[in-house]
């Protein structure tokens, strides 16, 4: 059977290259996939290098070259302004080339909001699109409650990055254009893959007559037979949250949460955020509305971290805490389930696929500010409740991502979809 991926990531072209946990999961898959016998798999993907298709093993790369092209100011404001996409009639004879070269029994696009789903009204082989983050409902959680566009149109931080396209408000209008691409992705789709309810939900409001398959993620191979051994209530506990620079990612849930548990208990915390350093333009533009001071609130800011200082960090925290306001299955609460770590997540989105509440892990509301003080105040008071949650979760973590009925579940999806052809 020939696979051809077309991903928002070079997967294991550029494997090692990364050190951030965004888009490992993809290449863990391509790992297990490339180990069965009579597959023969190519992975497409923008790159900002030139390269030609290249053979290692028995995967093809087909790196799309995303020239970093040279324009006038006047260009990159108007581009800003409008939330400016790639446009699909220059990229679509591309695709078709690589579909045309490797001749793909089944074309499986990552991700609904590229350009790479538009093949499916191109070509007569099968396309399945794998449903990641979407965007449509991401648009209705992107502001913070108290927050406006306007806040990020007249801030002074992001008035330039919102010209060149690079600021807050900036990726709202990328987002809504993306959004209004992903709508008619979904509309033309015959076959989609997902993996928690919410995304079966939202895409049965705009794809009724998609066949739909459940498939489960991979974690990164190290994650699997790392656990945590050591539950003790400490003097002083460690939270950590894994955050990005998207907005609805919840940094300011963080802050105002370790405020209060600075302020209103007697708890003795830090709070280390990975991801993110101290120069965060959105990190500094909530310090600045918020007035509320990492270091005076005992939230540390580590950066990126690669898979080994991760795990490291993760063993050695008490709770592992995801703020929030949208997400499907986020890989940072996977990891930290798989790990042993007890979760407190906002229930938002397909979180709740993944976390049983009281059983694998603590839901509370977006923008749950009090409640989850709440839970690390009950944390301390009946440690013995959350160690038992952590080592349910690790056991429902490892069920869910075993990689072999992952596996054997997308290569039975992808002969399903061919053979409907």
């Amino acid at each position: 059977m020939k696979i051809l991926w077309f991903t928002n990531t070079p997967s294991k072209y550029d494997q090692g290259s990364i050190a951030y946990h965004g888009g490992g999961w993809i290449e863990s898959l391509e790992e297990l996939v490339t180990n069965q016998e009579n597959i023969e798999l190519a992975v497409s993907f923008f790159h900002k290098k030139g390269f030609e298709k290249e053979k290692r093993g028995s995967t093809t790369y087909y790196p799309i070259l995303r020239k970093s092209q040279k324009k006038s100011p006047f260009t990159s404001v108007i581009n800003g302004l409008v939330g400016r996409i790639e446009s699909e009639p220059k990229i679509i004879p591309n695709l078709l080339k690589i579909v045309e070269d490797f001749k793909p029994d089944i074309v499986h696009v990552f991700g609904t909001e590229e350009v790479f789903a538009t093949i499916q009204k191109y070509t007569n082989i099968p396309v399945v699109i794998h449903l990641q983050g979407l965007i449509t409902p991401c648009l209705n959680a992107y502001f913070p409650p108290n927050t406006s566009s306007l806040d990020f149109i007249l801030s002074r931080r992001y008035f330039f990055k919102n010209l060149t396209g690079r600021g807050v408000f900036a990726l709202f209008l990328r987002f809504q254009n993306q959004a209004k691409r992903e709508k008619l992705h979904l509309v033309n789709s015959k076959f989609l893959m997902g993996r928690t309810n919410w995304d079966f939900s939202i895409s049965s409001i705009y794809a009724p007559n998609s066949h739909y398959f459940h498939i489960n993620e991979v974690l990164r191979p190290v994650f699997y037979d790392i656990v945590k051994k050591e539950y003790n209530l400490k003097n002083s506990i460690t939270i950590i949250s894994t955050l990005s620079e998207a907005i609805y990612k919840g940094i300011d849930v963080v802050l105002k949460c370790a405020n209060v548990l600075k302020q209103d208990t007697n708890i003795k915390f830090k709070w280390q955020i990975i991801g993110l350093d101290e120069s965060s333009d959105l990190l500094n533009y909530f310090i600045s509305s918020l007035k509320i001071y990492p270091s005076e609130v005992n939230v540390e800011f580590v950066g990126k971290k690669n898979s080994n200082e991760l795990i490291a960090l993760l063993k050695d925290a008490d709770l592992f805490v995801h703020p929030s306001y949208i997400d499907n299955s986020p890989n940072s609460v996977c990891e930290a389930q798989i790990i042993g770590l007890p979760v407190i997540a906002c229930n938002v989105g397909g979180v709740s696929t993944i976390v049983e509440h009281e059983k694998t892990g603590i839901l509370v509301p977006a923008n749950g500010v009090f409640e989850i003080v709440s839970t690390i105040i009950n944390y301390v008071k009946e440690p013995d409740k959350y160690f038992v949650i952590g080592r349910k979760g690790r056991e429902f973590a490892l069920y869910r991502h075993n990689t072999e009925n992952i596996v054997n579940n997308l290569l039975d999806a992808y002969l399903k979809i061919i053979k409907c052809k």
